[in-house]
């Protein structure tokens, strides 16, 4: 059984124990910086009261308690499931802590499931076959787009992602069957992107589709459709849950690529470093030096 749950269902001891109790349940996030004196002192109770109470709970003394109490916080309970995590009205740290730890580990989890060997194997082809990888997207998926490319420039494949509307079109317009396009959308219905899938198809160009729906209008205009995760939760949680799923199936498709030429990558950005370290940062190396004339 969980801290948590132990003291919910704590209920026989003294008054003294009771309002220690309270007290941790009300203030979670501040246990953490008290010790036994300062617990006992913002519960008008004693030092001696706090460690009586840990050790009715079974746990040896305060820092014994407040150790595993502090690590269970960071740990959502197991029951509450994706679809079920709701953000309620003011929240504090440690339950918004916990809800998102969660999100993120169930959103990966989520994806993971739905994910097919035999797309990744075909993806890894297209992607790496390709001169290539030009991204797709609007609004917040721009910058998780940004990501990806810049991770692909480390494992050597040439990427680029626009933001502006017309440089899309542009891009797109110049494409041709050695790129392949990955459009990321969470609801799989953006009008704007779905036109420049339409250049895209016409230029030959292999289309990847990063969406929450199978049944998307993008989904069926792709040559290959990977399914992120959504929640059901309320709409808070939507982003979140989409953008640690595409992250996820980002770095798997980085990882993909970087290990097919491994050694050649490692040397890659071992020269990278190198020449950035002598030419492309001398600004702050200048900067560091004049400071220390000065």
């Amino acid at each position: 059984m969980g801290i948590l749950k132990e003291l919910k269902l704590f209920k026989e001891g003294t008054s003294s124990d009771l309002a220690i109790r309270d007290y941790i349940l009300d203030n979670m996030e501040k246990v953490e910086k008290l010790s036994a004196r300062e617990l006992g002192k913002v519960t008008y109770t004693s030092a001696a009261s706090i460690i009586r109470f840990c050790n009715k709970l079974g746990y040896k003394g305060y820092s014994d308690f407040k150790i595993k109490f502090i690590s269970e916080l960071k740990v959502i309970d197991k029951e509450c499931k994706l679809g079920e995590i709701e953000i309620n009205d003011r929240e504090n740290v440690v339950t918004i802590m916990r809800k998102m730890t969660e999100i993120e580990k169930e959103s990966v989890e989520e994806t993971a499931k739905n994910l097919s060997f035999e797309k990744l194997k075909n993806i890894r082809k297209i992607i790496h076959e390709a001169e290539i990888v030009d991204f797709y997207a609007y609004d917040i998926n721009v910058y998780i787009a940004q990501y990806a490319s810049s991770q692909l420039l480390y494992a050597g494949k040439k990427s680029t992602v626009n933001t502006a509307t017309n440089m899309r079109a542009l891009n797109a317009l110049l494409s041709n069957n050695k790129n392949v396009a990955i459009v990321i959308s969470q609801t799989g219905e953006n009008s704007r992107l779905m036109e420049l899938v339409k250049i895209l198809k016409q230029r030959e160009t292999k289309v990847i589709v990063i969406t929450t729906s199978k049944k998307s209008t993008l989904a069926g205009m792709a040559d290959e459709y990977i399914y992120a995760a959504t929640t059901k939760s309320i709409e808070a949680f939507l982003t979140p849950t989409f953008i640690s799923s595409v992250k996820y199936i980002l770095d798997i498709i980085w990882g993909l690529e970087f290990s097919y030429d491994l050694g050649k990558n490692i040397s890659l950005n071992k020269i990278y470093e190198k020449k950035g370290e002598s030419h492309l940062w001398g600004l702050i190396k200048g900067i560091e030096e004049l400071k220390k004339n000065l």
